[in-house]
C-alpha cells in the first residue's frame, strides 16, 4: 500500500534518515497497513546507497515527500524541516532504525484525540532483551540522575519519589505511565499542541531536542504519556554506530548542557551533577571489564562497553563548569 497524498493524509510520519538504506525498507513496509499517514522522509546527506534506495521508494509511492539535505544539518533541524511540509497536520516522529505498524500509529492518534490533556503520546519501545529500561522517564535533574544510577530507582519500583531518569521495563511497562519525557524515535504530536507549543530546539545536533521538547509540552500544561497498548521496537544504535565521530558521547555531552541550560542550576549543583553521572557511568564501565574477565567468549563486546561508558564518564567533564 503506498503513502496517502499530502490532501489524504491524516498524520504526518517524520523519518531522517542518515545512512539507512539497511533499516528504510522495514521500517516503510510495517507502515504500509493504514493508508491516512503521509510519510516525509529527510535525508542528511548519505554518502551509502540510501539516496537512491529513498528516490526509488518514492517513485514506487512509498514516500510522499523526499527532502534530500546536501549537508548533515542534525536530527531536530531535520525534523523540523519535515514539520513545515507537513503543515497542520498531526505528527509522529519514527527513527528509520524503529518499526510500528500504522495501524497503531492510529491508535496513538485516537488516543490523543480523546483526551486533550495529552500533549505526546508514546507506544513502549522494546530494544531487546538486553537493555532493561525504558525510552522514557524523568527529567535530568539532580535527584531522578541519583536514583537511577543509585540504584534506589530499581530496588524501590513503586515509589513514585524515587523513579529516576529512566523507568524500569520490568516494572512499569504494563500500564500507562505519566512520564516527563519520551524518546524521539516513536512520539505521536497532535497539530494543536505543535502549534502552541512550537517545533524541536535546533540548539542540539542530536540527542537532548526530545527531552527538552517534552518538557516544554508539560510546562504548557500537557500530558507526555507511555502507552503499553503500542508496541514499537528500536535497533538501538544502529543510526549512531554508522555515524560515527564525536557522535558517540554527544548524547553525554547534550544531557548535561540541557540541564544547565533548562534548569539553571549553581555551581554545587552542576559539580554534584556530573560527579553523579560520572560515577554511574564508571561502575557500569566496571562491571563489563569483571564480565569480560569471566567471559571469554564475549570479551570484546564487553571491553568494547566498558570503553563506551568511559568516553560517557568524561564526555560531561569538557563543557567547563
Amino acid at each position: 500500500m503506498s503513502a496517502a497524498s499530502d490532501s489524504a493524509a491524516d498524520i504526518a510520519v517524520i523519518i531522517v534518515t542518515y545512512k539507512s538504506g539497511d533499516d528504510i525498507d522495514e521500517c516503510l513496509t510495517r507502515l504500509s497497513d493504514a493508508d491516512n499517514l503521509q510519510v516525509i522522509v529527510v535525508d542528511n546527506d548519505s554518502s551509502d546507497d540510501s539516496v537512491p534506495r529513498l528516490e526509488e521508494l518514492e517513485r514506487r509511492g512509498d514516500i510522499s515527500t523526499l527532502i534530500l539535505n546536501y549537508e548533515n544539518v542534525g536530527f531536530a533541524k531535520a525534523v523540523n524541516a519535515g514539520i513545515a511540509v507537513a503543515k497542520d497536520k498531526d505528527v509522529f516522529l519514527l527513527n528509520p532504525d524503529a518499526q510500528i505498524s500504522g495501524r497503531d500509529i492510529n491508535t496513538l492518534r485516537v488516543k490523543a484525540q480523546r483526551d486533550p490533556s495529552i500533549g505526546i503520546i508514546a507506544p513502549l519501545v522494546s530494544s531487546g532483551p538486553t537493555v532493561a529500561v525504558m525510552a522514557a522517564g524523568r527529567q535530568p535533574t539532580l535527584w531522578p540522575l541519583f536514583t537511577h544510577f543509585s540504584g534506589l530507582a530499581r530496588a524501590f519500583p513503586d515509589k513514585r519519589s524515587f523513579r529516576g531518569r529512566h523507568l524500569f521495563m520490568a516494572h512499569h511497562s504494563r500500564e500507562q505511565q505519566d512520564v516527563e519525557w519520551v524518546s524521539g524515535c516513536a512520539l505521536f504530536v497532535r497539530a494543536d499542541v505543535l502549534a502552541r507549543v512550537g517545533v524541536l530546539s535546533e540548539r542540539w545536533f542530536m540527542y537532548g531536542e526530545d527531552v527538552e521538547f517534552a518538557h516544554r509540552v508539560l510546562k504548557s500544561g500537557y500530558r507526555v504519556i507511555v502507552t503499553p497498548d503500542v508496541q514499537a521496537q528500536h535497533l538501538i544504535g544502529s543510526s549512531v554506530n554508522k555515524a560515527g565521530g564525536r557522535i558517540s558521547t554527544m548524547w553525554a555531552e547534550n544531557t548535561y548542557d540541557y540541564y544547565v541550560s533548562e534548569f539553571e542550576p549553581n555551581g554545587l549543583q552542576r559539580l554534584l551533577w556530573r560527579v553523579i553521572f560520572s560515577g554511574g557511568m564508571l561502575s557500569r564501565a566496571l562491571l563489563f571489564v569483571a564480565r569480560a574477565q569471566r567471559d571469554g567468549v564475549q570479551k570484546h563486546e564487553y571491553l568494547a562497553r566498558a570503553r563506551r561508558f568511559t568516553r560517557f564518564s568524561l564526555a560531561v567533564w569538557k563543557r567547563g563548569s
